[in-house]
């Protein structure tokens, strides 16, 4: 998501959502190579990418309503990873961080 944006506004959503979709389709090759760092790593990464996005006062306010918009695509990813594994506490911890940050920089 640094690529320069001549029309935020209009482009934001779709910009956003393949970022998402990008580090989702990622994480899914590692899953079926059962490869289960590379996939935690790559939803994390992409959650947290969104979620700095989101509080970046520097990043078009367009964009920063559509990373606040989508952030539920990696969110659920990782609950849907970290419920098969055991590991909610984890998952719980990223939902709190999400939800304190989402008051704290909301772009609106």
């Amino acid at each position: 998501m640094k690529c320069i944006c001549p029309r935020p506004g209009l482009h934001a959503p779709a910009l956003v959502a393949n970022y998402i979709e990008a580090g989702l389709s990622a994480a899914r090759h590692y899953e079926k190579n059962h490869s289960l760092l590379l996939q935690e790593l790559y939803l994390r990464r992409t959650f947290h990418e969104i979620l700095n996005k989101m509080c970046d006062s520097l990043v078009h306010c367009a964009i920063r309503k559509q990373c606040l918009e989508q952030l539920y695509k990696p969110l659920l990813a990782l609950k849907r990873f970290y419920r098969s594994h055991n590991s909610i506490k984890k998952y719980l911890i990223l939902e709190r961080e999400a939800r304190i940050l989402s008051h704290e920089f909301n772009p609106f």
